[in-house]
């Protein structure tokens, strides 16, 4: 796995943060409007309305889905170490069974019951008759941890793909007049008038004029957004080159079950053993990254 590449570094997680964040204020922020709306009212001016969006309804769902992701991840990280274990100690035995006997070994002579697959509490399909069904149910339960790593690709892209119409919402909000019959104060500097009505976000303002403070604020979202979109990317890509690995060690073992000898059993298996484990290394990068 290339460092530059690949790896994910803390400031990135800050950003990964800093978007739950904010994606958590964006319903206290959008309540604070209409306040906002009949407070100007109140001093004479016309009454402003925002029409309302439906995008802004996934926040709370994307929200759950971030704060959610590391448990997530941790599940799938535990379910491929428990495969790959299950893997190796399956090929471990093959090459024991391969000394006692011969590398040309006929597969389907060879008495399954001699590995400990073979009493597997649980099984995928159906109990195991012969070696084949041990390596099919190997290949079952990879095919289950490529699905569960699918899952997180299919978040991480939804993710990404929200947040571009959340990012629409937000600055059409912020930019809209807070009255009808002028064009400024705009909706985010008559927020920032008043204590109660201000959002609520982890930025250091300059000054404490609303204008001033609304421009800032609206500046470090447009960043974070643009952060969030680099980092997701990213992920994106890097959930994409671990499904490709562990779709790799699946192949392998389709090619394994159809083997003829001992000897071309253990070959299969190395090369399989070699894609999970790399897909353990990444999987073992993104949990810790993810991990709070």
């Amino acid at each position: 796995m290339s460092r530059l590449a690949n790896e994910f570094t803390a400031a990135q997680r800050r950003v990964l943060d800093r978007y739950t964040n904010f994606l958590g204020s964006l319903q206290p922020t959008f309540n604070s409007i209409p306040v906002a709306f009949e407070r100007r009212r109140n001093s004479g001016h016309q009454l402003a309305v925002l029409a309302k969006d439906s995008r802004l309804n996934n926040a709370p769902f994307n929200t759950r889905s971030l704060q959610a992701l590391w448990g997530r991840t941790e599940e799938v990280k535990r379910l491929c170490r428990t495969y790959i274990e299950d893997l190796v100690t399956f090929a471990r035995e093959s090459l024991e069974i391969t000394k006692q006997t011969s590398r040309n070994e006929p597969v389907g002579q060879v008495d399954f019951r001699l590995y400990s697959l073979s009493r597997s509490p649980t099984w995928k399909l159906f109990p195991p008759k012969d070696v084949r069904d041990l390596v099919h149910e190997l290949f079952l339960r990879f095919d289950e941890l490529k699905n569960e790593i699918r899952q997180l690709k299919y978040t991480i892209t939804e993710l990404y793909g929200e947040s571009f119409g959340l990012k629409s919402v937000f600055t059409r909000a912020m930019d809209h007049r807070s009255c009808n019959c002028h064009p400024q104060p705009t909706v985010a500097e008559e927020l920032f008038r008043e204590n109660n009505t201000a959002p609520v976000w982890d930025f250091a303002y300059s000054s404490r004029d609303a204008v001033v403070r609304a421009a800032e604020y609206k500046a470090d979202i447009a960043v974070l957004f643009d952060g969030f979109a680099s980092v997701n990317s990213q992920m994106g890509l890097f959930i994409e080159e671990m499904y490709q690995r562990i779709e790799g060690a699946i192949n392998e073992l389709l090619r394994a079950k159809s083997v003829s000898r001992l000897g071309e059993l253990n070959f299969k298996l190395g090369a399989t053993i070699e894609g999970a484990n790399e897909c353990m290394a990444m999987m073992d990068h993104v949990e810790s990254w993810l991990r709070k």
